[in-house]
């Protein structure tokens, strides 16, 4: 998501030895699903959420992404073969962002803050962003009652 320019002064050398502080807590691993960093992970599409898999890191078994994550399955090598057919399984290259709980820019405090990959980042800021493109959308719209008068 990229960061409004109004907000961009928030972003600046303080905000860079924050984010190095928050990966090291989380030990560059995301919070939630706990996609390692700047690795390439497997992903498998599904209704609930997008389960991961490393051959490094999960010996044949996918984690969960949900949010609290460490919920293992396995595919057979038949499924996994049929998954990989059907471009249910696609290869990422996990980015970890950093989060702020209460969705203000500034407060960082490191309660506030969490690491987060760009699935769990977006999926915690859903509501927030819907709330937020609402807005923006309102205030670039004619009132309706002046659009009837």
């Amino acid at each position: 998501m990229p960061i409004r320019p109004e907000l961009r002064h928030f972003y600046g050398s303080a905000w860079r030895a924050t984010r190095v502080r928050i990966l090291e807590r989380a030990k560059n691993r995301c919070e939630q699903c706990g996609k390692p960093n700047l690795k390439t992970v497997w992903v498998y599409r599904s209704e609930a959420c997008g389960q991961y898999w490393s051959p490094t890191i999960h010996a044949q078994s996918w984690t969960s992404c949900l949010f609290g994550g460490g919920l293992n399955f396995r595919l057979t090598a038949a499924e996994t073969r049929a998954a990989f057919r059907s471009g249910q399984v696609r290869t990422i290259r996990v980015v970890l962002t950093i989060a702020h709980l209460n969705h203000i820019a500034g407060d960082d405090r490191d309660e506030n803050l969490l690491a987060l990959c760009s699935w769990c980042h977006l999926h915690y800021d859903r509501e927030h962003h819907a709330e937020t493109r609402s807005a923006r959308k309102d205030r670039q719209r004619p009132l309706l009652a002046e659009a009837r008068a």
